[in-house]
């Protein structure tokens, strides 16, 4: 079969479909040869960061680091928490403040025996008249808080709710009221370095949870 020389014979257009094929799986080959170099290179590429290459050593370090930043911060907080929440360090003047919730600010007071006079002022940061919700400070050692802070409520609110010449009671402020302050000036001779002393409330009942430890270092 003949063409006109613009059309294609069968020959021509069998040996176009043949060369179309040839193409095409020419085409595919080199497809998946560069499809397999990419992958190779991509799981070199990755394998040094495979979870389970050398874990140990890769982990150590990190677990470490974190634990010693967590016990850091752990250990600023409660240093913080203890200075200005709970504990009055080192000055010979001091100031403790108690509420109408039958609290005191602080749970430990600390004072240094280069001290001669030791000055604690009272606050009392609550709304209630001293009748009904009544703060004082006082110290004694810690063996003798609980008889002390006892026959306190029997001494009454003539004597502030402290027994009268009372050799125990080694420092006592006046009882007040929400709004007011007071304060007790006493002698650190009374005191030993590493001795074991209790402050408290004597107004009774508040002894019971309005305490702390003193100490002298």
């Amino acid at each position: 079969m003949s063409d006109s020389g613009l059309g294609f014979s069968l020959n021509r257009f069998i040996g176009l479909m043949v060369l179309i094929a040839v193409i095409t799986l020419l085409f595919e080959w080199v497809s998946d040869f560069g499809g397999g170099l990419i992958k190779a290179q991509v799981e070199q590429t990755t394998s040094k960061y495979d979870p389970d290459k050398n874990i140990d050593k890769r982990i150590e370090p990190v677990v470490v680091l974190s634990n010693e930043v967590v016990v850091a911060s752990a250990s600023e907080d409660l240093s913080l928490l203890d200075s200005n929440n709970f504990v009055a360090e080192d000055s010979c003047q001091q100031t403790i403040e108690g509420n109408d919730m039958l609290q005191f600010n602080l749970k430990e007071m600390v004072v240094s025996s280069t001290c001669e006079e030791i000055t604690i002022t009272l606050v009392h940061t609550g709304a209630m008249p001293a009748n009904v919700m009544g703060h004082n400070w006082v110290l004694t050692t810690s063996s003798d808080f609980m008889p002390v802070a006892q026959e306190g409520g029997a001494a009454g609110a003539e004597n502030a709710y402290v027994p009268v010449d009372d050799n125990r009671v080694l420092a006592a402020s006046a009882v007040i009221g929400g709004g007011e302050e007071t304060a007790v000036t006493f002698s650190s001779s009374v005191l030993e370095v590493g001795g074991d002393y209790t402050f408290f409330c004597s107004f009774p009942g508040h002894y019971a949870v309005m305490k702390g430890a003193f100490k002298v270092v």
